[in-house]
């Protein structure tokens, strides 16, 4: 694990941000085999419904798929893809998965921005904001930055929210005479989502925890059952979960799940 300095201390701490060169070891099988079991970790982390839970299981998919595809590693498995590759492992899309890698090494690049930010308490914390914001550093430098982000959070503050959407830093951006071009011209940005009703926000976040609370009963309970039962107990949580992620992506592709963390 690394510690990634300037980022929201409640967020990103150095227990919680995995730095692969340090935990990735053996042969590029082996290691293969710990970036996919580390990648899963995080799948089941997102599942949560507390937000800074999201944030750093995001980052994490992020740094482990770049490093997967830095070393090649995917070439060690049965896809015929690094794309391909990741989207299995996460049960994602393949547009996503750039979008992973995209915004972990965003997170990168604004660390010494957050850093000078600091000092009034304005900082960019959410993967999705950092993506605007390294596009205004390539485009227009640091100093750029270090004007847009307070004043995102002037607006934000205007408007009567906690923190910045993506949208404010543009604005800001924009409103201090720095336009940020390209944004999504990648291609890998999902649609607008449309805004979840109340009922089905509360219904994706009680299917994230029944989801990881499935899982949490099967890691420690089960271990002490006689072997017959812990085979079929291990069975019938599996397929709980399988059926509640059905309801969730079922769900999601109505209301995906960024539409609830706008802002």
């Amino acid at each position: 694990m690394r510690k990634v300095p300037g980022l929201d201390a409640g967020r990103f701490t150095g227990e919680n941000v995995i730095n692969p060169v340090r935990v990735i070891k053996g042969s590029p099988e082996e290691q293969l085999a710990q970036v996919t079991a580390l990648l899963k970790g995080a799948k089941e982390s997102s599942e949560e419904a507390v937000a800074d839970v999201k944030a750093v299981a995001a980052v994490n998919k992020g740094v482990l798929l770049a490093y997967a595809k830095q070393h090649e590693l995917w070439k060690h498995s049965t896809s015929p893809s690094f794309e391909e590759w990741g989207a299995a492992v996460l049960e994602v899309s393949v547009k996503y998965v750039h979008r992973l890698v995209r915004e972990a090494a965003a997170l990168a690049k604004v660390v010494a921005v957050n850093e000078r930010c600091e000092k009034v308490h304005h900082r960019v914390s959410r993967p999705s904001h950092a993506v605007v914001v390294a596009k205004l550093i390539d485009q227009h430098g640091e100093e750029a930055a270090v004007a847009a982000i307070p004043k995102a959070h002037d607006l934000a503050a205007e408007q009567r929210r906690n923190r910045p959407t993506a949208a404010l830093f543009v604005q800001a951006a924009g409103m201090l005479g720095y336009e940020i071009t390209g944004l999504g011209e990648d291609g890998d940005d999902d649609p607008p989502a449309l805004d979840a009703p109340p009922a089905v926000v509360r219904a994706q976040k009680s299917l994230g925890r029944l989801t990881t609370t499935i899982g949490g009963v099967k890691e420690r309970h089960i271990s002490t059952m006689s072997r017959g039962d812990a085979d079929t107990a291990r069975a019938q949580a599996e397929a709980a979960r399988n059926q509640l992620s059905a309801y969730i992506r079922r769900i999601d592709k109505v209301y995906p799940k960024k539409s609830l963390a706008r802002g």
